[in-house]
């Protein structure tokens, strides 16, 4: 690719990287004019992505596509030149792995399913909203909403211990609840 970038690259460049390694990134926008540095930074990045492919609960033969495009793309990476064309090729061909699309023809043979855990979720929510009570209001939610589901429950007539078993919890907790309503 050309050596002369378009007006912003250096921003995009360090934000993308920042991205994947978060703060060990911080400040590299002025690296963005060396290949050889910008081929350092990719290599970091596309290494920690890989480690997210290896964890993608899929099918083996989806798991090797993806990670022969990785692999391809890292060999890229290894030439003494960098070849940003090829490279952009191999990482299109990830995403189109990653996306589920498989051979030639554009058939979409596999789905991608993302959700969070209760960490990831927390993190987002701290990284989005500048309150540090989040986890008190949801905590707070959650337990009003058991305590709803709770007298819902009994109404129905369940026994404390079957209202355990539905919520998996103790009979003690359910009992709990049932005072505070």
């Amino acid at each position: 690719m050309e050596e002369e970038m378009y007006p912003g690259f250096e921003l995009h460049f360090e934000m993308t990287m920042r991205s994947f390694l978060g703060n060990k990134a911080d400040h590299i926008a002025g690296q963005a004019y060396s290949p050889q540095v910008r081929k350092k930074w990719y290599r970091k990045a596309l290494l920690k992505a890989q480690k997210q492919i290896m964890s993608i609960d899929t099918s083996t033969s989806h798991r090797e596509q993806l990670n022969t495009w990785c692999e391809a793309a890292l060999k890229v990476l290894g030439e003494r030149k960098l070849d940003e064309y090829k490279l952009l090729i191999y990482l299109f061909r990830l995403i189109s792995a990653l996306l589920g699309f498989r051979g030639l023809k554009g058939v979409t043979l596999y789905s991608a399913f993302f959700w969070q855990n209760k960490g990831q979720y927390y993190t987002e929510q701290l990284n989005s909203v500048a309150d540090p009570m989040i986890d008190y209001y949801d905590i707070e939610n959650s337990v009003s909403i058991r305590k709803e589901l709770v007298k819902e429950l009994k109404e129905r007539g369940l026994s404390d211990f079957k209202i355990a078993q539905v919520l998996n919890t103790t009979e003690y907790q359910v009992k709990k609840m049932k005072n505070n309503l």
